[in-house]
């Protein structure tokens, strides 16, 4: 691990938020162990986990229930050897009702009995594909200020879907048609297919050699462990009321896809 991931694994791991959080041990599908944080802010109605993958890639999802927004940033360091230093921030909007995550007022409620045991998600989700279709811009503060305060860094790296736009209620500066729109579509040619062999008018970034072209690069990664549903029990046949029991855990994995206008700001880690 060189210079600049140990100042990362020590920020993170030491320079936290004062909110109180619950740590949970995961186990990946590789058998390694990471330690997943998870902050319930009932005020604001928002979760948000974050967790250091051992490649140095930093995650933190955030869930705004009352505005049905997911915010997944991704801070990618990166490799020398490829030319790319210092870090590159990324963040992914898509509308909640994918998220699947416990409300933020069950989430507080939370507690360890062991926090030492080392957890695995009872149901496997697979993988989730999802493909950009714009630059969100300033349309991230008109969709949810807490989602605006989570991805302030990515700047101009803040990624949509028209899909999602459709789901979302409409509002001023939302509409990609219009002027003066907040959301900044792709160039036309990179969300369709060369009509003459029905291949992509924009490559893969992992095939493209030349690094100032323009090409569509993907990221991967995967939630190893997360709450995504109460478990009921029934209670005394007298009653037979049912009572709130525990949790249901998950995993789930996401494949983004997004245009870049060059291939060296392609910061891909699988």
């Amino acid at each position: 691990m060189d210079f600049y991931h140990i100042c990362f694994f020590l920020f993170y791991f030491f320079v936290k938020p004062t909110s109180p959080q619950l740590l949970i041990n995961v186990k990946n599908q590789g058998g390694d162990v990471m330690q997943e944080n998870i902050t319930a802010n009932v005020s604001e109605d928002t979760v948000t986990l974050e967790f250091l993958r051992l490649d140095g890639v930093y995650v933190s999802q955030l869930v705004d229930f009352t505005n049905e927004v997911e915010a997944m940033k991704v801070v990618i360091p990166g490799e020398e050897e490829l030319g790319q230093f210092g870090y590159q921030t990324l963040c992914f909007l898509s509308h909640a009702a994918q998220a699947d995550f416990i409300a933020p007022d069950a989430m507080a409620k939370l507690r360890q009995k062991n926090p030492g045991t080392v957890r695995v998600a009872e149901e496997d989700k697979g993988w989730r594909q999802s493909t950009a279709t714009a630059w969100g811009g300033r349309a991230v503060r008109l969709l949810s200020a807490a989602a605006a305060r989570h991805c302030a860094a990515a700047r101009d790296r803040v990624y949509l879907r028209a899909a999602d736009l459709a789901r979302w209620p409409p509002r001023p500066g939302l509409d990609p048609s219009s002027p003066g729109s907040a959301v900044t579509p792709f160039p036309e040619h990179a969300l369709t297919s060369d009509s003459s062999d029905g291949k992509p008018a924009v490559p893969p970034c992992l095939t493209e050699t030349d690094s100032s072209k323009e090409c569509i690069c993907h990221l991967e990664l995967c939630v190893n462990w997360y709450p995504c549903g109460l478990k009921y029990c029934k209670g005394k046949p007298q009653g037979g009321l049912s009572y709130r029991c525990g949790i249901k855990t998950c995993r789930r994995c996401h494949r983004q896809q997004y245009y870049v206008r060059r291939r060296d700001v392609c910061y891909s880690h699988t």
